[in-house]
């Protein structure tokens, strides 16, 4: 009779370990990967505001954002980044993919572009792997003052020469993420 005790508390117990393995496997992660331009690179996104984002959506369809950059050079390392890359032709030409267009009514939708150049040097800095991508782009799309959709993606090349391919991505991901009924 302990015989089949200790095989029914095995089985439950392997169940269980099963059953956490199985879903440390198959966790969710912001890392994302839907889209051709999301495998290439490391991209991390999160819809905030499900019930802003076809507004988002539209006011981008329609050319009506404002752009805003901001940088953080590196501070453990010589900072090389900004001396290919300047941040008013990155705004440039993200309002040139987005279809900006000028009109005498500020946008209600806006996206903040913070550009971040990889610190090798940071002490922070645990894995080799850490250290492999040249900086990433953060992309905040907002509606008025709500913060709607979020975006990271890294870029490998020191000059920034693969920041172009970064902004077509990212418009691409706010324009194709689905919105979710709740």
């Amino acid at each position: 009779m302990k015989k089949y005790i200790y095989i029914i508390a095995a089985a439950v117990l392997a169940f269980f370990i099963g059953q956490s393995v199985y879903q440390q496997i198959n966790k969710k992660s912001a890392k994302a990967a839907r889209l051709e331009c999301h495998k290439s690179s490391t991209v991390f996104e999160k819809v905030l505001n499900q019930n802003l984002l076809s507004r988002l959506q539209n006011d981008i369809k329609n050319g009506e954002i404002k752009v805003n950059i901001n940088i953080e050079k590196a501070k453990y390392m010589k900072s090389k980044l900004f001396d290919f890359v300047d941040p008013k032709n990155v705004k440039a030409e993200f309002e040139k993919l987005a279809g900006q267009k000028t009109s005498a009514d500020e946008p209600n939708s806006s996206v903040d572009i913070l550009i971040y150049e990889n610190d090798k040097n940071d002490p922070g800095k645990k894995t080799e792997k850490s250290k492999l991508y040249a900086g990433y782009l953060v992309f905040s799309f907002k509606v008025g003052n709500t913060l709607v959709y979020k975006l990271q993606i890294d870029f490998h090349d020191h000059q920034g020469k693969d920041i172009s391919k970064v902004l077509e991505c990212a418009l691409k991901s706010v324009q194709t993420i689905k919105i979710i009924n709740k």
